[in-house]
């Protein structure tokens, strides 16, 4: 072994992992959480800090193209894992690996990305005629709108900005997409859409417990708390049967200092208490879309993926005309 494999060797020992759950794909993204673990791989939580992307599930149609989009934002050398249930994980992540360690595929990737110039994804609509004059100025970086005038609920003028969150996000429900208008940093309108529903409604819930120690894990996680995120995984890992060894008062116990500290939200708090109490019953208490929505609103942008992952357990995976509104 030369030196430049060598170094190749141990830049990809411990790959970074960018999962995203893909519609009726949470069994298979928690089997990639607890291979991630035993491995000792990191998480990935943007595109741009990711070796790996990895898709838990099947990519459904709706959601390919945005896939691909994805996709085009991992630098190289990068690889992609598509595992399309729990026992192709370990396969897949071993293919990855391999994947980063080819040189001579890594180089042909490298030659096919597409290399248009940075000024493509910036649309603008300058008149030039009047150099003084940039009134008429429309930019959309990347798609989304810059922000725009409109009324708060005060009737106050506030800029208003159109933010979308998901349907690919880490530590995100599978196919879930959120369109939010912003006034500051505060959701004054949310909409719910789901792109690839149809995939969703094949999924199962599983255990209620086995949801409920995901949610918690994954809101730990998305507050940067890895090693108590892992200690819920386990948890979590207990009700399904497989091995794994946590204290759960120790755990709640935790979650009862990050809510004083003000580090989680109090409708976080007070929404995984209640789950891990059972006095809320995914069954008897799923949300609405339109219950979604109206719960994120007026929360600040920061607290809105907490919200969701909290709320994780009770989202309906099919059509919002086919659950209840509670």
């Amino acid at each position: 072994m030369g030196l430049r494999d060598l170094v190749v060797r141990v830049a990809t020992r411990r790959p970074r992992v960018l999962v995203v759950e893909m519609p009726g794909g949470a069994p298979t993204r928690m089997a990639v959480e607890r291979e991630l673990d035993r491995r000792g791989w990191p998480v990935g939580t943007a595109p741009g800090s990711a070796d790996v992307l990895l898709l838990a599930g099947e990519v459904p149609e709706p959601l390919a193209e945005a896939v691909e989009l994805l996709w085009d934002q991992l630098p190289g050398p990068r690889a992609r894992a598509c595992p399309s249930g729990p026992g192709d994980v370990a396969h897949e992540l071993d293919a990855a690996q391999a994947s980063l360690r080819d040189d001579l595929q890594q180089r042909a990737d490298a030659r096919e990305r597409d290399r248009e110039p940075a000024s493509s994804w910036v649309e603008d609509d300058v008149d030039h005629g009047d150099h003084g004059d940039h009134g008429d100025m429309e930019m959309a970086p990347g798609g989304i709108p810059l922000a725009e005038g409109d009324d708060d609920r005060d009737g106050l003028e506030m800029d208003v900005l159109v933010h979308p969150l998901g349907p690919l996000l880490d530590h995100w429900p599978g196919g879930l997409e959120l369109r939010t208008r912003l006034h500051g940093d505060v959701v004054a309108q949310a909409e719910v859409h789901r792109p690839a529903a149809e995939a969703a409604e094949a999924a199962d819930d599983g255990p209620v417990a086995v949801a409920t120690w995901d949610a918690v894990a994954t809101v730990l996680a998305l507050v940067g708390d890895e090693v108590w995120a892992r200690r819920a995984r386990a948890l979590r890992d207990q009700h399904l049967g497989l091995d794994g060894a946590g204290d759960q008062h120790a755990v709640r116990a935790h979650l009862a200092r990050l809510a004083r500290t003000h580090v989680l939200p109090h409708s976080v708090a007070d929404v995984l208490g209640r789950l891990l109490d059972e006095r809320l019953d995914p069954a008897a208490h799923r949300l609405s879309d339109a219950a979604l929505s109206s719960l994120l609103e007026g929360h600040d942008l920061g607290d809105v993926r907490l919200l969701v992952a909290a709320h994780a357990p009770l989202l309906p995976l099919g059509r919002a005309e086919e659950v209840g509104h509670d």
